[in-house]
């Protein structure tokens, strides 16, 4: 499901017209057209009027509801696997994870997702400032695993040996 349709659908349930959201984004409603018809898509600063206007968090606007977003693009794991797939497999009872496959929460899926649409639409500043963000957390996290093997040498090396 597209970020149009999703956005049709939250303005929909709560009954709001699409001058209604206009009026409360404060934009135009040609242009809210164009994003629920799938014509554009609308940057994430957009998105945020959109979700304030509808009184969603922003988050929401990348939930998955029903299984036609398979036929979609898919967002790939680390292993090259399909998302979809990996939420498929979870859902089906009958089939175990198989050994090396991620295994994701729905928060850690809708963190992917909104990761994914930011990357595939976002402009050279936003891409620069998300590289930023996450080669600074990968290196803060690998500062205290290494901090943590440090620690945990030196506290062996403290121990008083056993005969």
């Amino acid at each position: 499901m597209t970020i149009g349709t999703r956005i049709l659908q939250a303005r929909t349930q709560r009954n709001l017209s699409q001058s209604e959201l206009s009026q409360r984004s404060g934009l135009a409603s040609s242009y809210l057209s164009r994003i629920e018809n799938r014509r554009l898509e609308p940057r994430p600063k957009t998105l945020r009027k959109i979700a304030d206007a509808l009184g969603v968090p922003l988050a929401e606007l990348f939930r998955e509801g029903s299984a036609a977003s398979s036929l979609q693009q898919c967002v790939v794991t680390m292993s090259g696997n399909c998302i979809m797939d990996v939420m498929r497999s979870r859902k089906n009872k009958r089939h175990a994870p198989q050994p090396g496959t991620e295994s994701y929460t729905p928060r850690q899926l809708q963190l992917l997702r909104m990761a994914n649409y930011l990357i595939q639409h976002g402009d050279t500043r936003l891409l620069d400032s998300l590289d930023l963000l996450f080669s600074s957390l990968m290196s803060s996290a690998t500062s205290r695993r290494e901090a943590r093997g440090l620690v945990t040498l030196a506290t062996q090396a403290t121990a008083p040996l056993r005969s």
